[in-house]
């Protein structure tokens, strides 16, 4: 019990240390030679993303198309779960009834035994009530489980899913350091806490 606070306490905790991103900074070359090889760095970025930018929204109406067809698909797939599930009910609730009645029946004979051999120390009472309880046992564990109910497909989760393969990550601030570094400046790193710094 102890251990498992200690668990907690250490994950929360965990959870408010601090975060950190990483920040560049850019030193230009010291040559004012330079300036038109940066200028076209900051065009080529400029291009990338504004590429990057259209082809994501290419993707999220790509993404919606999709979607329609997923739904389709995934509505029938649906129905005939649903079709399977309600066979599987109906089978659970004839299956449980005849479990709830043998149950019934193997519990008064447990009751009525057990009085047998506690009463009239009868070892034939007793044995039989080892028996009962034995069978009561694997009864117990050997109860109908009620089936799974499908789930409704909804479109605006098939959606959701479909457009989380669109990105705006192309990669262009990547691309713009190094044009950067060979128009001779300097990119360096800075890891900057944004949140719970000390």
């Amino acid at each position: 019990m102890h251990r498992l606070l200690w668990v907690c306490i250490a994950l929360l905790f965990a959870g408010c240390g601090p975060r950190y991103v990483i920040k560049n900074e850019y030193i230009p070359p010291a040559s004012s030679r330079s300036q038109p090889c940066l200028n076209n760095c900051s065009l080529i970025r400029q291009g990338c993303q504004d590429q990057c930018q259209q082809n994501y929204q290419y993707c999220l109406d790509d993404a919606y198309g999709k979607a329609k067809a997923v739904e389709m698909d995934e509505q029938r797939a649906y129905e005939m779960a649903y079709s399977r599930y309600q066979m599987d009910m109906m089978r659970f609730e004839m299956d449980l009834r005849h479990w709830q009645r043998d149950y019934y029946d193997y519990s008064r004979d447990l009751s009525h035994f057990q009085r047998q051999c506690e009463q009239n120390k009868d070892p034939n009472a007793c044995k039989r009530r080892d028996e009962l309880r034995r069978y009561m046992n694997r009864l117990n564990h050997d109860r109908p489980r009620e089936p799974w109910v499908p789930t409704r497909p909804t479109f605006e989760q098939i959606l959701v899913n479909q457009q989380s393969f669109c990105t705006t990550n192309c990669g262009c601030d990547q691309h713009y350091d190094t044009c950067f570094v060979g128009c001779g400046g300097q990119v360096i790193p800075h890891k900057i806490c944004v949140e719970n710094c000390d």
